[in-house]
């Protein structure tokens, strides 16, 4: 009898291995616990962390979606030469989409030698919803023109008011009319047409020609004359 039943269980056991072989060959994918990452060698689609919105871009009109983990800045927009950093209130784009154009002009000295040499033009460019247009790698004309103040050393009106310089340049980067004191468009003192009872610059007009076309123009008044 123990012989018998060494026997049946001998038996017993040869199927229960006959039995896990078959499970691990046929039907590998019964046998494996736990969540499977989608990868080269797996079919499925990939899953986002939880609370991760995925945002694509792949053109200038492009916006991000709200939620996004890239600190409300937006993504570059392939294809252009921009600047490395987009903050929050700012979009990477061209110049087809500035629709509006803030100045700000300072005496600056950029010789070295001991006085200002004359007023550099910082600029900021805006699109249609009020965001810092970040641009680089194109090329837009600018026409810089300063004119006398309203009205003359003898306090005797001037209109029109007179031009007293009138230049020309090319912005090729957003950064070019950054904060930094000798960033911008320049006005040197020394090219300004005053004459005996001109007081000096009053006022300042930028105009920029788009290279997709349209024109956009800002100006400075001042209370108090530049030079």
């Amino acid at each position: 009898m123990q012989k018998g039943h060494i026997a049946a269980i001998a038996v017993v056991i040869l199927i229960m291995i006959a039995g896990g072989y078959i499970l691990l060959t046929k039907y590998p994918d019964a046998v494996r616990f736990g969540s499977q990452s989608s990868g080269p060698g797996n079919s499925g689609s990939q899953v986002s962390p939880a609370g991760t919105t995925v945002v694509y871009q792949n053109s200038a009109e492009s916006s991000s979606a709200s939620g996004n983990s890239n600190n409300g800045g937006v993504a570059a927009v392939t294809g252009y030469t921009t600047p490395g950093y987009v903050y929050a209130g700012e979009v990477a784009g061209t110049p087809s989409m500035i629709k509006q154009m803030d100045l700000f002009g300072e005496p600056v000295d950029w010789d070295g030698e001991p006085g200002n040499d004359g007023i550099v033009i910082h600029f900021t460019f805006y699109d249609e919803y009020g965001r810092k247009v970040i641009f680089g790698g194109s090329s837009i004309s600018a026409t810089v023109t300063a004119y006398t103040p309203s009205f003359d050393k003898l306090q005797r009106p001037v209109s029109p008011r007179k031009v007293l310089y009138k230049g020309y340049a090319t912005i090729t980067s957003s950064d070019e009319g950054s904060n930094n004191p000798l960033s911008g468009l320049r006005i040197p003192y020394s090219e300004l047409n005053t004459g005996e009872y001109d007081l000096g610059i009053g006022q300042i007009k930028v105009n920029i020609n788009l290279p997709a076309g349209g024109e956009v123009t800002a100006e400075e008044t001042y209370l108090y004359t530049r030079k």
